[in-house]
């Protein structure tokens, strides 16, 4: 009987301890990174057409799931301007940023892909995590900043790939949406 006891008492220890582990999985998977603060200056770079630009980090296992919404929204808006750029840390070698993500990001029709050497233009437009878009109107103004996942690594229908859509038909949006990824200025 006491025997019984302990193995039901183990097996309790072990689904409890397995149960806790996933909820601290989920809960970081659904936890968004920081946004930082954005210079007010209009980007002087916009080609009078609707741009979306998106910071990812190379070796975010995130940014699948984000490169794979940018490929959606192009997909539905195919006049969309699509610049990624892949922010390389100061401290980080040359050819670093270029791996599965940049190979991704090349197959994505008409996108530009480019690299951010030290995030100088991340930092411009507040972008602190991987997965930051930021759509610019073709005065380049900006009206949209924020993530296009609806959670860490997760593809799918999204408020941020909503929000994008819906500003460049001429709906009301909103302005931000929450970012997951990982930190941009890290290795």
């Amino acid at each position: 009987m006491a025997r019984d006891v302990k193995v039901w008492l183990i097996g309790f220890v072990w689904l409890a301890a397995i149960l806790t582990g996933f909820w601290i999985w989920e809960r970081y998977d659904a936890t968004p990174g920081a946004v930082g603060a954005q210079s007010s200056a209009p980007d002087d770079s916009a080609p009078e057409r609707w741009r979306l630009t998106v910071f990812v980090h190379p070796r975010c296992p995130c940014t699948r799931a984000t490169l794979g919404e940018v490929a959606e929204i192009g997909r539905v808006e195919p006049d969309l301007l699509v610049r990624i750029l892949f922010v390389r840390p100061e401290d980080a070698r040359e050819g670093w940023e270029r791996g599965e993500s940049w190979g991704l990001a090349t197959r994505i029709p008409g996108a530009e892909v480019g690299l951010d050497e030290a995030g100088t233009t991340a930092r411009r437009f507040g972008a602190e995590t991987s997965g930051h878009a930021v759509l610019t109107d073709p005065a380049g103004g900006t009206v949209f900043r924020g993530g296009l996942t609806v959670a860490r690594g997760r593809a799918g229908a999204s408020p941020g790939r909503a929000a994008v859509l819906d500003w460049i038909g001429g709906r009301d949006a909103p302005t931000s949406t929450p970012v997951f990824g990982c930190p941009l200025f890290t290795p």
